[in-house]
């Protein structure tokens, strides 16, 4: 149920839906209403500045992004979980090439350890975040792009069943068992790693953070007039920040 209801609520409450819905509402009260319908223009475009014309989702990135900044290399490494992102499973089904998306710098990042560090175990976590399922899980797709990479395929562990955040770790750790004393390094992008981070906390294990890829520089901002790409990151940057609120509020992530 809770899988089912935030993909909902994300339907209705990502920034660039509401634009639309702004926009359909004022056109459908401007045929009686005018006073209303000149209300959510002024809204809409207000908006629209906000989001598409300022970069106010380079704050909000970075906000998440410098919590857990890279540290160096540890001297050992017992395993690695690097979870799912986005990956376009029927591009990869009816092309045969992957469209990884977010997991990109996810993946590149994991067989960067991986590489590193030859004996560490390698799990990679994903299911289907499609609401209704796919025919194909994450953790099939991440199997074809490891393979392109070279890893020894012996090594790596899929998690199929996962369906967010808080399933990838507490269905990885299952399959893990760590034991006290092992360093696990978890991979994901610098800007989820909050909520990875909160999960793992609540769940009682300790890995360590291991940011794989950054959309923001640790300074200034840049992206003024850019209204496709900065629409795209204020719809992900509040989709984290909405992410991390209710993980806490349903005991699903720990605090900071």
């Amino acid at each position: 149920m809770f899988f089912l209801l935030s993909k909902i609520f994300w339907m209705l409450a990502a920034p660039s839906n509401i634009l639309l819905l702004l926009a359909a509402a004022g056109l459908c009260l401007l045929l009686r209403w005018r006073v209303a319908a000149r209300r959510l223009g002024i809204a809409a475009a207000l908006l629209f500045v906000l989001i598409g014309i300022l970069p106010v989702q380079d704050v909000m990135l970075r906000a998440l992004e410098n919590q857990y900044p890279r540290g160096g290399w540890p001297a050992r490494v017992d395993g690695v979980l690097i979870l799912s992102g986005g990956m376009n499973l029927e591009m990869l089904r009816t092309r045969g090439v992957p469209a990884m998306e977010l997991s990109k710098g996810r993946l590149v990042g994991g067989y960067e350890v991986a590489r590193r560090y030859p004996d560490a175990k390698v799990i990679f976590s994903g299911g289907s975040g499609v609401l209704g399922g796919a025919a194909m899980s994450e953790a099939e797709g991440s199997r074809y792009v490891f393979a392109q990479m070279g890893l020894d395929s012996k090594r790596l562990i899929l998690e199929q069943r996962s369906r967010n955040t808080y399933e990838n770790i507490l269905f990885v750790r299952d399959i893990a068992q760590p034991r006290p004393g092992e360093v696990w390094l978890l991979a994901t992008t610098a800007s989820h790693m909050p909520r990875a981070m909160g999960v793992a906390r609540k769940l009682g294990w300790p890995v360590r953070p291991w940011p794989t890829d950054y959309m923001t520089t640790p300074s200034g901002i840049s992206g003024f007039f850019q209204y496709s790409g900065n629409l795209s990151r204020t719809d992900y940057a509040l989709h984290e920040w909405l992410g991390l609120l209710v993980y806490r509020l349903t005991g699903r992530s720990a605090g900071p």
